[in-house]
């Protein structure tokens, strides 16, 4: 079978997109394809036997009879149109089609129509023309100069707000260039900006320049400019929309100004400046720099939390959040830090929120109270150990009282039963405990400066040495025992005795730090305080001193630790191992001998025990 074959022509009209129908000469519908129920929703058959002229809505019905005179009247000939006709559920539908006169064929004889549903077609044309009303409209109400240039730059067409900025009239702008208008100072820049957007196809571009209007007057446009292309591709000009940004400028070059010096304010602060956002810091100043020992580049862009100890860190970034997302004005409050060099810096920040480049932002201010929280927490634990020394000195006294009544019977009962061994042998342990319980009291006594002292001048370098014979075999053979003396150390006033018991303590204290063994060092040297300088966090009161240093390389303490070291009955040692009144005591003598002690130290670094005691005046 040929592929044209009756079959298969037949086919492809019954499964044509487009419906199509025979009508003869008086518009009755002999034939219609399947297609038309798609279109029209009618079973092809109910159609054939009715008028097609009976679909067609009565508006349309003038233009439908002509279009069909013409056919008729030339035999032959197409015709393309387009009507409202009634759909099967009472609707009507744009219907466009083509038509042709074939009724002089032989085989054809009738009028064969091609139709489609043009309905979306013509809703479209109805939206397009009513959009193009509304620009319309826009285009001569916009407040922003809207314009276009051939691709020369000679203006084409120009809106209404444009004659208004620049004070001309329509014929004194049209065929004139756009950059006659641009003060002359930014001509050229403005050129050489479109020269390059021309030459690299950008397709839009952006610029602020000053214009000059028709009296004189400067005006800063920020101008939106893009290139239109004909059918082909080819350059035909520029489309652009400028507003006038005058004010816009005048208010940024205020702001500008006013940055410029609030930020010669800040840079120049003594208090330390971050401003955060996003959960990091986007800026900070010189002495917010300085204060963690970094320098500001490598603050930037870190988040700020990471730079608080771990142990503030839920508080200090619970405080933030109040600021940052529960719209709290500000908050304020005391926080550690750790600088670059690894040590502890305290500050007190007090945050607001604020803006930073036009976004939410959080302005911190920190005041370094390091020194301030040091010298509190150092007349707190003075405080609290001159409490603390007159109730042990009040209770030592009642207790010795105590003592030496128990002491005196127990002597009485010696002498009574002194034939009876056993006996004598249980009173000789109470005059024990008694004469032990004695001792504490006289450390008591001591730590509370209740105990007079017999103070002479003395050289500490002759403690050391003294001290350092008799502990070599205390300490044990896996310690080693090092000694710096300063040959030049100056003498200081105090109790020969209870400066070998200090230097002994300590020794001792040291020692039970290194229970695999290790290293303790003994140093002595000539120290000068002053009163922000060096030596200022002892607290003492400006002058020459003498260190008396013992350092270890043991477990070390923690802070809390740190606190309680001197307090009496403290002790870190298991039950039977110390009474804690050896550091207390150590405490004690030194305040009695007007100097202080001072305690360094961290988990797993070891410790350093500085004892600062005052030099005595050379002789003449």
């Amino acid at each position: 079978m040929p592929w044209a074959s009756p079959e298969r022509l037949a086919a492809l009209t019954e499964l044509s997109s487009e419906a199509i129908v025979a009508v003869d000469g008086r518009g009755v519908v002999l034939w219609a394809s399947r297609s038309t129920a798609a279109v029209l929703g009618y079973d092809p058959a109910a159609l054939v036997g009715t008028r097609l002229r009976d679909l067609v809505a009565a508006d349309d019905l003038p233009a439908w009879s002509a279009l069909v005179e013409e056919l008729l009247d030339r035999p032959g000939a197409s015709k393309i149109g387009a009507f409202r006709c009634r759909h099967h559920d009472g609707t009507f539908r744009w219907v466009e089609g083509t038509a042709q006169n074939l009724l002089l064929e032989p085989v054809i004889g009738a009028i064969v129509v091609h139709y489609r549903d043009a309905t979306a077609n013509k809703d479209l044309e109805a939206v397009l023309r009513g959009t193009e009303s509304r620009y319309a409209y826009l285009f001569e109400q916009a407040a922003d100069v809207i314009f276009e240039t051939d691709p020369e730059g000679y203006f084409r067409v120009v809106n209404p707000a444009t004659l208004r900025v620049f004070g001309y009239g329509i014929d004194e702008v049209i065929g004139r260039r756009f950059t006659e208008f641009i003060h002359p100072d930014h001509r050229n820049r403005v050129f050489r900006h479109y020269l390059k957007q021309t030459d690299e196809g950008v397709t839009t571009s952006y610029i602020e320049f000053m214009a000059v209007t028709k009296d004189g007057r400067e005006v800063w446009l920020g101008q939106n400019a893009w290139m239109m292309f004909d059918h082909e591709g080819r350059f035909r000009g520029f489309q652009a929309v400028a507003r006038d940004i005058t004010e816009q400028r005048r208010t940024e070059e205020a702001l500008r100004e006013a940055e410029a010096k609030y930020r010669s304010v800040v840079e120049q602060s003594l208090v330390a400046v971050y401003i955060l956002q996003d959960n990091k810091i986007v800026y900070v100043n010189p002495k917010g720099a300085e204060l963690l020992g970094y320098a500001a580049d490598e603050l930037v862009g870190s988040p700020p939390i990471h730079l608080v100890v771990e142990a503030d860190r839920g508080f200090v970034a619970s405080e933030l959040a109040r600021v940052s997302h529960a719209g709290a004005q500000s908050v304020q409050f005391v926080a550690r830090a750790r600088r670059k060099d690894g040590t502890l810096m305290q500050g007190e920040a007090y945050c607001a929120p604020t803006e930073y480049e036009r976004r939410p932002a959080v302005l911190v201010t920190v005041l370094d109270v390091t020194d301030r929280s040091r010298l509190e927490e150092q007349l707190r634990q003075s405080q609290k150990m001159e409490a603390i020394g007159r109730l042990a000195g009040g209770i030592a006294h009642d207790f010795n009282n105590l003592l030496t009544a128990i002491r005196g019977n127990a002597e009485l009962l010696q002498h009574r039963f002194r034939k009876d061994p056993v006996l004598s042998a249980d009173i000789d342990e109470v005059v024990q405990a008694a004469d032990r319980a004695a001792s504490l009291t006289r450390q008591l006594l001591l730590f509370s400066r209740k105990q007079d002292f017999q103070t002479a001048r003395l050289n500490l370098n002759d403690t050391v040495e003294s001290v350092a014979r008799m502990v070599r075999r205390l300490i044990g053979p896996n310690v080693q025992l090092e000694i710096a003396r300063d040959p030049r150390l100056g003498d200081v006033q105090a109790d020969p005795a209870q400066t070998e018991q200090v230097l002994l303590n300590l020794i001792v204290n040291a020692r039970d730090a290194l229970p695999e063994g290790g290293r303790i060092r003994v140093t002595t040297a000539n120290v000068d305080i002053t009163a922000h300088g060096p030596g200022a966090e002892t607290g003492l009161q400006p002058g020459a001193y003498v260190r008396l240093s013992v350092t270890d390389d043991g477990i070390g303490m923690d802070e809390a630790t740190q606190l309680r070291i001197f307090e009496p009955f403290f002790t870190t040692k298991e039950p039977g191992r110390g009474t804690g009144l050896g550091l207390s005591t150590v405490y004690g003598i030194i305040q009695q001998m007007g100097g202080t002690i001072m305690v360094t130290s961290a988990r797993g670094a070891g410790a350093t025990f500085d004892v600062y005691l005052p030099r005595v005046e050379q002789n003449p």
